[in-house]
């Protein structure tokens, strides 16, 4: 599917909506069922992730975004596997955590899949509608 024009402003209200919606899962996760937890703020978070790239990019694909999105969310979660002494004194710090993580877990990888893909069906669905032209058609020329 190929992009006319992402709408910015509801693009960014989704964003701030996914946002508000994920942020329990970190900071009050004694409150939520475990899956919630587990799966749906990794999922969130990748959500995030490609709806920010489609308000950045507002004329890409979807297909580029996706692509782009699973890049950046993959390369992400590998770096995990990177516990050097100055990158694990970043992820101290709770808003870096939030986006660099700590521990590498493959199921993290399909909660990224879901993720990315349920925003590329929401895109589809509600946030990038092609404009409808309303305007009558035009009579044949003589």
């Amino acid at each position: 599917m190929r992009a006319d024009r992402r709408s910015r402003p509801r693009y960014l209200l989704a964003i701030l909506l996914i946002i508000l919606i994920g942020l329990p899962t970190r900071l009050i996760p004694q409150h939520l069922p475990a899956f919630c937890i587990y799966y749906a703020g990794d999922a969130l978070w990748a959500l995030a992730i490609f709806l920010m790239l489609g308000f950045v990019a507002p004329t890409a694909s979807t297909r580029r975004l996706v692509i782009i999105a699973l890049l950046i969310t993959y390369a992400i979660e590998f770096s995990e596997l990177y516990q050097a002494d100055w990158i694990n004194q970043l992820r101290s710090i709770k808003l870096i955590a939030l986006v660099l993580g700590h521990t590498f877990l493959w199921v993290d990888l399909v909660s990224y899949t879901v993720g990315i893909l349920a925003g590329a069906l929401l895109e589809r669905l509600i946030l990038h509608r092609p404009h409808q032209h309303t305007a009558a058609p035009m009579p044949p020329h003589r």
